[in-house]
């Protein structure tokens, strides 16, 4: 499940010089992680903090990939398309473009009816 975006989050997690780094890679093509600990010379350990926190926004997917000897590993891969910021009328907006999956879109859909149905239901009861 993956976290809501509040704008505070949006630059607590983007602030990171090595989810740049991350995002931009994997934009490219499926990286594991320890390429891109290469790429952003920083410890497996690290990356895969900012992976982690990364994935519970949805900004990075990943999918078990196999060497041809066998060896299986995760790719990870940007969903982030783009980031939208405005100020207008005192109000700050952040729009995030993720790209998602059918199953997510999907699972997000039954969500949004199931909750509406809800509120339908409790209104009739009132």
């Amino acid at each position: 499940m993956s976290k809501a975006w509040d704008p505070s989050d949006i630059f607590d997690v983007l602030a990171s010089e090595d989810v740049r780094r991350i995002l931009v890679a994997a934009s490219v093509q499926p990286m594991s992680a320890k390429e891109l600990a290469e790429i952003c010379d920083r410890s497996l350990a690290t990356i895969y903090r900012r992976v982690n926190i990364m994935k519970e926004y949805n900004l990075l997917s990943e999918e078990l990939t196999r060497d041809p000897d066998g060896t299986q590993y995760n790719e990870y891969k940007s969903n982030l398309n783009e980031i939208r910021i405005s100020i207008q009328e005192g109000e700050l907006t952040v729009d995030i473009d993720i790209e998602r999956d059918t199953v997510d879109q999907f699972a997000e859909l039954i969500e949004d009816l199931q909750e509406s149905g809800g509120r339908s239901e409790a209104n009739e009861e009132e």
